[in-house]
């Protein structure tokens, strides 16, 4: 990370001991940057790109925003005045619209935070006794020469891991903030965490909380429209890019705006149809399709890769067809790409939300959940004791057993406090010993929320935003910056403040973003239901690239480290089916790619040598 031309920077306590990590060979590059406190001793050290640190003083105090931020520098200097020093709190910076860090220098203090929600996170490590923080754990990882923490590791092998496996860095030594708390560094030393932000009740209604949904959304997009030159978004058609694509529309000049479709089936694709009538509403607007042989498969672009990554992510291991549209849009002059990533993880709500609410609100409850037992061919015998079930978190995190997990079926009942984990056999029995240690380790933590439907949403969140940080470096590598507005706190803030009974329901598609784009969308798009999968895409991809995937396993790292056998993975690879999607084989190269990355290069087998072995 340090090395490799990535973007990060490190946060550094004002005392003296704190000029030794300038002496780290990763920070001499020319282009490290350092920012110092009023003192003159470091305070912000790392690489980023012009205009993205902003910097207000004010006496021996000083406050940077790193990101993009809606506060002009008078806000910025209001902030830093009004900063509460005994609490730490900088209530002005809480109304600022976009994704950014806050970073403090206040009264011999320094602090970091990230995003409410965890777009951008917060780590922290001892660095020779003095606590260095980051928001970049591979930067810190890289800094201390960190080993790969195998225990955290194994948590990425099984999918979904319940929370909270997933929450630790996967280096030792190297710890994170949970999204929604502030990290102080004391001059005299330690570190303290202090929280900042909670999830709003819900208890807003549909029309109420449509309008606000409306108008963060319109602000979160307004933030990244404003400027000249090119802007570009999905459309693939489906509710939640569309409605992107639509807002940005509104606030451009068609000239200056590009939406792109990539379809699997030029021929007869519901997505691509449904994209041409939407494009049909935006006169003036250039429609990019690319469709059959310009769409990359999926395993398409992973021998690329050679940035060091904070974790695992789909984006290593479909970076061709995840940033496919994106790249297009770049070539043509975009400085800028909507994604309307988000949109599942706010507005297409759990009905676990219902067991909690079937004992205050227990008519409209039954009816909902008969017809959530209608769409998914839930079966009354499992259906009956999943209402009765009324175990705590602790209590249902404690009888897990990964061992014997749950299979997971379309009509699977959904309503605990966790998803069954799918555990591939290729794991080892060394792996599996070591997540049941961990989850074993978990028995004192508590939810994300006291319900299980909102702890499932707050969870799903949290899951997605924090593989954000790979779709940065792969972004930034291609020359693209992504906008994904749906994920701008003050967005989800307004989706988790409208009822359950306003969100879920199995008798409409995202009730609420349909709501909220009422008067802004064609009344046809927010009514669709449908949605395509890539599923032959995953088939079709494995299948052209199994020569290079199989070789993949022949010198792996999760072989080496003992959580994965080589052999059961390459056969996978070699005998491509529908059963290696379902045996996790996305994760498993998502984790040979992560790990490859994450140990020094001398010991890194090369990729290029394995894709063509």
């Amino acid at each position: 990370m340090l090395e490799h031309g990535a973007l990060f920077f490190l946060v550094l306590p004002d005392r003296e001991d704190s000029r030794a990590v300038l002496r780290h060979p990763g920070l001499r590059g020319h282009d490290i940057r350092v920012v110092e406190h009023a003192s003159g001793l470091p305070w912000i050290v790392g690489r980023w790109d012009d205009g993205d640190l902003r910097l207000a003083r004010r006496g021996p105090d000083s406050l940077a925003v790193v990101g993009r931020v809606s506060a002009n520098d008078t806000e910025l200097l209001a902030a830093l005045a009004s900063w509460d020093r005994r609490t730490g709190a900088d209530e002005p910076s809480r109304r600022w619209a976009g994704d950014f860090h806050v970073v403090s220098s206040v009264g011999g203090e320094a602090s970091l935070r990230g995003t409410a929600y965890g777009t951008r996170r917060v780590f922290h490590t001892d660095h020779a006794g003095l606590t260095v923080a980051s928001d970049r754990a591979a930067a810190l990882a890289r800094l201390t020469g960190a080993p790969i923490d195998r225990s955290a590791l194994a948590t990425r092998l099984i999918s979904p891991s319940p929370y909270p496996l997933a929450e630790r860095p996967l280096w030792n030594g190297v710890h994170s903030v949970r999204p929604g708390y502030r990290l102080v560094l004391p001059g005299a030393g330690g570190a303290r965490s202090v929280r900042w932000h909670r999830p709003p009740e819900p208890g807003v209604g549909l029309r109420d909380g449509a309008r606000q949904v409306r108008e963060a959304l319109d602000r979160a997009v307004a933030l990244r429209t404003d400027g000249d030159g090119l802007v570009s978004s999905d459309l693939s058609g489906g509710l939640d890019s569309t409605s992107v694509a639509f807002v940005a529309a509104r606030q451009l000049d068609p000239s200056r705006f590009l939406v792109s479709t990539g379809s699997d089936n030029p021929g007869n694709c519901d997505d691509l149809n449904w994209a041409r009538d939407a494009v049909a509403h935006l006169p003036g607007v250039e429609h990019d399709v690319f469709a059959g042989a310009e769409q990359p498969l999926f395993y398409e672009g992973w021998q690329d890769l050679r940035v060091p990554f904070d974790v695992p992510s789909e984006a290593m291991v479909n970076p061709d067809r995840v940033f496919a549209s994106a790249r297009r849009m770049a070539r043509r002059g975009s400085r800028l790409h909507f994604k309307g990533i988000g949109g599942d993880q706010l507005f297409q709500s759990p009905p676990a939300h219902y067991h909690a609410l079937l004992t205050r609100q227990p008519l409209l409850s039954l009816q909902r959940i008969r017809g959530y037992r209608a769409l998914f061919s839930w079966r009354w015998r499992e259906l009956l004791p999943a209402l009765a079930d009324r175990r705590s978190f602790a209590t249902a995190m404690s009888r897990l057993d990964l061992a014997n997990p749950r299979s997971v079926e379309f009509g699977t009942v959904l309503l605990d406090w966790s998803y069954p984990a799918r555990v591939p056999s290729w794991l080892t029995a060394e792996s599996r010993d070591l997540l049941a240690e961990e989850l074993a380790s978990t028995s004192g933590a508590a939810p994300l929320a006291p319900t299980r439907g909102r702890h499932l949403e707050l969870e799903a969140i949290d899951c997605f935003t924090r593989e954000l940080a790979p779709w940065r470096d792969i972004g930034r590598r291609d020359g693209i910056e992504f906008a994904l507005p749906y994920f701008d706190d003050h967005v989800i803030d307004a989706a988790l403040a409208v009822r359950p009974r306003d969100r879920a329901t199995p008798f409409a598609y995202k009730p609420l973003l349909a709501e909220a784009m009422r008067g802004v969308l064609p009344a046809e798009i927010t009514r669709r239901r449908t949605k395509a999968t890539g599923d032959a895409a995953v088939g079709a991809g494995l299948r052209r690239g199994r020569e290079a995937l199989a070789a993949l396993w022949e010198d792996s790292v999760l072989g080496d480290l003992g959580l994965a056998d080589p052999g059961e993975l390459r056969r996978l690879c070699l005998s491509p089916s529908a059963k290696g999607a379902a045996e996790g084989l996305i994760d498993a190269v998502a984790a040979e790619l992560w790990a490859r990355s994450a140990v020094p290069a001398a010991a890194a087998p090369d990729l290029e040598r394995s894709a063509s072995a």
